[in-house]
């Protein structure tokens, strides 16, 4: 049984704090159990003794009879303590705490938690909150928060209690309601993969919307049971999440509001696209999302197909379907046969298909057209714009076209199998064609570009869910079966020598223990050396400093490009060598390394950061001024399979540097892929690794070159 199943779905419920003051928290909490009619049983627990809306109360939960499923506790922090211990003894499943002044407050909130948490997890009771503002569950028609919910087939987690008084306004404006809803402020014990992993199972939830500022973390590991939880769930029923925090002053808003971590915004963002989620950025556009999941029939790709009843709004839509990644090509020649047939000769019908006045004469129009589009096997999905519902004005006659055509589009929406929807200027006045679309599985918007943005999103959960199935059964580059174990023996000796800094010959050590492809070193200790090793190398030769102390070789004058001869090659090791120590007089110099110098190529980055929030991560992009000034890289938690790693790559906005541009040639872009993914792996299975940075690596027509490699340990 999940550990959320006493929380969502319990037999019994004790409020703790109950009151008979109509400005307390416990008066409110309790009204709304009552009259909610939760399906179970509910005891009031207070102090003050007495009755309650009618019903008697207990000196404390010990006294209340029966076994209790969920305790709600509504007390100031300084009596919690010995009601957790109460709870526990009670054999209590699951508490809600919805009191505040815990670790959103500062370091004696949070040891009170910690205080808190030692008590339940002795009696394996699970916690939600503190700082919160309760759940509420339709299937026991139980409102454990104070908030007026309604049933309905969305779920929301969110960790703001205000935001939830925002989007419950919004959403019974819509006729939308839950199946679902918890406030998890703090998540001192409750974490948001909890939620996700019991919605999974909830049938009844066709959508799950998540507000967050942060995963608290203990560990990575909770940021990783987040991504896996999201992934099963997502590959179920689409999730659509707003994560605020993008600026660093929003960030420690953030931090500050529930205490979590809001962890490096782009990997966070990347992480949400990996788990399956939609990211939107407003209440508005997680409702119209959530809207359209609901009602909606799955988007299978990107093709849209316009219908307007006024040119500029079908116009509109149309650059708009570009900025939501959607795609309005020319309708084939057989459906602009069908449409011809139907419409006046000057309307437009390529797409957008343009009634241009046609309505005035013939109403039914829009249901003709409607019919040839979802007819169309080259068309994913249609979005309606312009002026329906306001042909009403005109005369009482069109108001009956109006209603009837509505009846007939949305059973034949109902019978396809393509999304649908609707933009109208006339939406803010809900005219009665309106409202009986809406009500009738159909969303209607008041703005082109939120219709237009919304149908992009359901063609996006369609493309996340297609790359979480591809990804799961993803392949892997071949990496040698012994690789931890030689790659663990250089990291030791790293550590015995007192370094966490890998010198470059020990980095392309761990490379070649997971089969990248690296050309052969030579580490020299003198300029007669030097000039022998490079009567091996022959040809062009790069030499580079070797020093733990001094990372950045270029900045200390510490690399020597186009060495043709060994006298050459002894010159460059004095001059490096004696660089290196104008540089950083104590720096423990190793010598200089010696390879072949490479053929350039499109130059690129390959890395590897240790996040806060999900622990190691793979990134790729384009170096030089697009990774230093443009910022212009993917990231992904590792590891990932191939699937993801080739996604990663296109993600880049300089992919067509890589594709081949002015002329040049492609390049390889699997091998990239490939280099990626065994870095991804490389970092998840050396844990000591804090960052990798192979930079550049060179990318060619056929297979790429690895040309500086630089590996930091974990302090």
């Amino acid at each position: 049984m999940n550990d959320l199943v006493p929380l969502f779905q319990p037999k019994s419920v004790a409020l703790i704090g109950a009151s008979s003051n109509s400005k307390k928290y416990g008066y409110w909490t309790a009204k709304s159990l009552i009259e909610n009619k939760f399906e179970g049983d509910i005891h009031l627990v207070s102090r003050s003794g007495g009755e309650i809306f009618g019903r008697p109360t207990f000196p404390d939960i010990l006294s209340v009879p029966g076994e209790v499923d969920l305790a709600i506790i509504a007390i100031a922090p300084k009596f919690i303590l010995p009601v957790m211990e109460q709870c526990v003894e009670k054999g209590v499943k699951c508490a809600i705490v919805v009191s505040t002044g815990f670790g959103e407050v500062g370091p004696e909130g949070k040891e009170l938690e910690r205080q808190m948490l030692e008590i339940a997890r002795k009696g394996n009771m699970r916690v939600q909150g503190p700082n919160c503002m309760g759940t509420y569950s339709a299937a026991k028609s139980m409102n454990a928060s104070i908030i007026d919910l309604a049933p309905g087939p969305m779920s929301l987690v969110l960790q703001s209690g205000n935001f939830g008084i925002d989007i419950n306004f919004n959403a019974k404006s819509r006729n939308l309601g839950y199946s679902c809803w918890a406030t998890i402020g703090n998540q001192m014990d409750m974490r948001f993969h909890d939620f996700v992993e019991y919605i999974e199972g909830d049938d009844d939830t066709k959508c799950l919307l998540l507000y967050m500022e942060g995963l608290r973390v203990e560990s990575e590991e909770d940021g990783r049971k987040f991504i896996e939880a999201a992934q099963k769930t997502a590959a179920r029923k689409p999730i659509a999440a707003i994560k605020i925090g993008r600026s660093a002053a929003g960030a420690r808003a953030a931090a500050s509001h529930t205490g979590s971590l809001a962890g490096s915004e782009k990997i966070f963002d990347a992480a949400l696209r990996q788990a399956g989620i939609i990211r939107v950025d407003s209440p508005n556009q997680l409702l119209d999302a959530a809207e359209a999941f609901s009602k909606c029939k799955p988007a299978r790709g990107k093709r849209i197909a316009i219908l307007t009843d006024g040119g500029g709004h079908g116009v509109m839509a149309t650059d708009f379907a570009e900025k939501f990644n959607l795609e309005a090509p020319v309708l084939s020649d057989a459906t602009q046969a069908k449409l011809r047939e139907i419409l006046m000769p000057h309307c437009p019908i390529k797409n957008p298909v343009d009634l241009a006045g046609t309505p005035e004469a013939d109403m039914w129009v829009f249901d003709r057209c409607l019919e040839v589009l979802l007819d169309d096997p080259d068309v994913d999905g249609i979005i309606i714009v312009g002026l329906y519902g306001g042909y009403a004005d005109l005369s009482e006659e069109f108001r009956a076209l109006e209603m009837d055509v509505a009846r007939s589009m949305t059973e034949r929406i109902a019978a396809g199998d393509k999304p649908v929807v609707m933009h109208s200027i006339y939406a803010p006045q809900n005219p009665e064609c309106l409202e009986y679309i809406r009500e009738n599985g159909v969303p209607v918007f008041g703005e082109v570009d939120a219709a237009v943005r919304t149908m992009g999103v359901l063609s996006g959960y369609g493309d996340l869910r297609k790359a979480l199935a591809e990804e799961a059964a993803g392949e892997l580059p071949d990496m040698p079966a012994d690789r931890r174990e030689k790659a663990a023996a250089i990291i030791d000796a790293v550590r015995k020598s007192g370094r966490v800094n890998m010198v470059e010959t020990e980095a392309r050590e761990i490379l070649r223990c997971y089969g990248l492809g690296v050309t052969e070193d030579f580490l020299v200790t003198s300029a007669e050396e030097a000039a022998e090793v490079y009567g091996k190398i022959g040809g062009k030769v790069v030499m580079k400093i070797v020093s733990p102390e001094i990372l950045h070789k270029t900045d200390a004058g510490g690399v020597a490009l186009n060495i043709e001869s060994g006298e050459m090659a002894g010159e460059a090791y004095e001059r490096l060598v004696r660089n290196g120590r104008l540089y950083k007089s104590d720096a423990d110099i190793l010598g200089v390394m010696m390879t072949a110098m490479l053929p350039g190529g499109v130059e690129c980055i390959i890395g590897s950061s240790h996040d806060n929030t999900f622990g190691p991560t793979v990134m790729f992009g384009l170096g030089g001024i697009f990774v230093e000034i443009l910022k212009d890289v993917a990231f992904r938690v590792a590891p990932v399979n191939m699937p993801a790693c080739r996604s990663m790559i296109r993600e880049i906005k300089g992919l067509g540097m890589l594709q081949g541009a002015r002329g040049s040639k492609p390049c390889d872009l699997e091998a990239l892929a490939e280099t990626a993914c065994v870095v991804s792996h490389l970092v998840n299975e050396l844990r000591d690794i804090a960052e990798v940075d192979l930079n550049p690596v060179f990318a060619w027509e056929k297979g790429l070159a690895i040309a500086d490699a630089r590996i930091v340990l974990h302090s």
